[in-house]
């Protein structure tokens, strides 16, 4: 773990964010910075003065949205659709019920990622973006417990706690939150990292600056319970979901979970929480304590997913194999979601057929299930992952295709499905015009998805069509904060001479939008580097 900044990564810090004081941050070796330091990290916002007494909304917004970016351009944001839709459908509950008890509004923005992760571990960040390790899911026995936290999370937010840090310590929380950036490219980059993917929770758990203060996290207690009784889960999941944390932590000795080292847990705290779980009206009312069988599917999913080497792999065959002869799983769901999660380790191990029988197990076990339409989905995209993985000869891949058609047809809300559905029509050398009005289709349904575009860059290369390819390819680089990339890619579109009117009319306003932000980003940082 990285525990101080060397003084190249601090002049980078003070690079990134206008008006920050330069403090001593935390560091590997002195080349580590100069290594991994990526283009384009001098593109944060500037917040203004240091005697700005407290982040503006917009300010906020941006430094958030700029953060993300940057997370996701060094892939520490996991890109699983099926797992972040799922967290961003429950979320929408828990932010329907804080709009309905007046904690937030319509216009105030979220969003939902997963950080791939063996933590158990969640954290907000400026601009309402709220991060869920994988460790936090699989760690977890009910979906009620995940949901706790998120709506904590959620509390956080809506109480503004991180613009009040800096009312409170001004513009060094700014350093700070840039510093985890820094460090999560470091420890990106160091081949003594285990999984590759710094905890952005754990960086910022090294400066006490950065944690939330008790009245604040009492505070996101109070708003995150009344949350979760409003959205119809269990509250006294909060409770039960802290209790299990505090117990990690005394196993844990000084190396307590993620969530405890950013988020203090006191006995205290949870005595209040059962307080007001007893007297609180609507907060000790019972709720259906069952977890919907998508969210037992797709932590037995991350479970198998969690570490695909060799031996991370037998380990957790085994785990699973074990599972399956406990008396005490004898639920029809929780036995399809064991063969579910061998069906994926299988596939990682590539035992096609064994991936295959335990898929066709699991669907057996759920025959009937009030639930089972919402787990064909999940069964549609596993298989087609078995099918793209194991295609080898032109009848495999006419299988593939067949299958992918019929798939789009049964899921066209799926994400996960239909981007697996492209990529297997690609692969399988599906009708170009096909597969490129699929693509095009996705990409309108999921604009914010990198994924889809770079898939609708390839069906339209394989069309021919050099001016759509690079027109796609910019909206790719756009999402990832890359504008200069994204500019050269629309004026490449503009170039290829195999576009219609319409077509070039929208390229001309997509390059004149993009050099408008790219340009407004120039003047932030010369009057940054004017300020330093």
């Amino acid at each position: 773990m990285i525990e101080r900044m060397t003084k190249s990564g601090a002049l980078v810090a003070r690079r990134l964010l206008a008006g920050c004081l330069v403090l001593s941050l935390m560091a590997g070796p002195d080349h580590a910075f100069a290594q991994s330091r990526p283009r384009g990290v001098d593109h944060l916002p500037a917040l203004g003065e240091a005697s700005v007494d407290e982040l503006s909304p917009a300010a906020e917004q941006r430094l958030g949205d700029q953060i993300f970016q940057e997370l996701l351009r060094i892939g520490a944001v996991h890109d699983d659709p099926e797992a972040t839709d799922f967290i961003a459908r429950q979320s929408d509950r828990l932010l329907i019920a804080s709009r309905r008890l007046g904690h937030s509004s319509e216009d105030r923005p979220f969003r939902f990622f997963l950080v791939r992760d063996v933590t158990i571990n969640a954290f907000a960040m400026p601009g309402g973006y709220i991060g869920v390790h994988t460790g936090l899911i699989t760690a977890s026995d009910r979906e009620a417990e995940v949901m706790s936290v998120v709506a904590h999370e959620i509390g956080h937010v809506t109480q503004r706690h991180i613009a009040r840090m800096f009312s409170q310590q001004r513009q060094g929380s700014a350093v700070m939150v840039a510093a985890a950036v820094l460090a999560a490219l470091a420890v990106r980059s160091s081949p003594d990292a285990a999984m590759g993917v710094l905890s952005l929770g754990q960086t910022v758990a090294l400066r006490e600056q950065l944690a939330f203060s008790r009245d604040a996290e009492r505070e996101a207690d109070r708003v995150g319970l009344q949350i979760l009784a409003e959205s119809g889960f269990d509250p006294k999941a909060m409770s039960s979901m802290f209790e299990r944390l505090i117990q990690s932590g005394r196993l844990y000795d000084n190396n307590a979970p993620a969530y405890l080292r950013t988020h203090p847990l006191t006995t205290d705290r949870i005595a209040d929480i059962q307080s007001r779980l007893q007297n609180e009206p609507g907060l000790g009312l019972a709720a259906d304590p069952e977890n919907s069988l998508e969210f037992d599917w797709l932590r037995a999913k991350l479970t198998a997913l969690a570490d695909t080497r060799v031996d991370g792999l037998r380990v957790i065959r085994q785990r699973f194999l074990a599972q399956l002869k406990d008396p005490k799983i004898f639920t029809a769901q929780r036995q399809s979601a064991i063969h579910h999660g061998l069906a994926w380790t299988a596939l990682q191990q590539r035992e096609f057929s064994t991936a295959l029988e335990h898929q066709r197990q699991a669907a057996q076990l759920i025959r009937g299930h009030r639930a089972e339409s919402s787990a064909a989905a999940l069964l549609d995209h596993l298989h087609l992952q078995i099918l793209l993985a194991s295609a080898e000869n032109a009848e495999q891949k006419k299988e593939l295709d067949r299958f992918a058609v019929q798939a789009v047809v049964r899921h066209r809300d799926s994400r996960a499905v239909i981007r697996s559905a492209i990529l297997a029509r690609l692969s399988a050398d599906g009708a170009a015009d096909e597969v490129a009005a699929l693509a095009r289709a996705a990409a309108q349904q999921w604009p914010g998805d990198p994924q889809i575009w770079a898939l609708l860059a390839r069906a339209e290369s394989a069309r021919g069509r050099r001016a759509a390819q690079h027109a796609a390819l910019a909206e790719r680089y756009a999402l990832a904060g890359a504008l200069a990339a994204a500019i050269e890619q629309l004026t490449l579109a503009r170039s290829a001479g195999d576009a219609d009117f319409v077509t070039l009319s929208r390229i001309d306003a997509r390059l004149t939008s993009m050099r408008a932000l790219l340009r407004r980003e120039q003047i932030e940082r010369q009057q940054s580097g004017g300020k330093n």
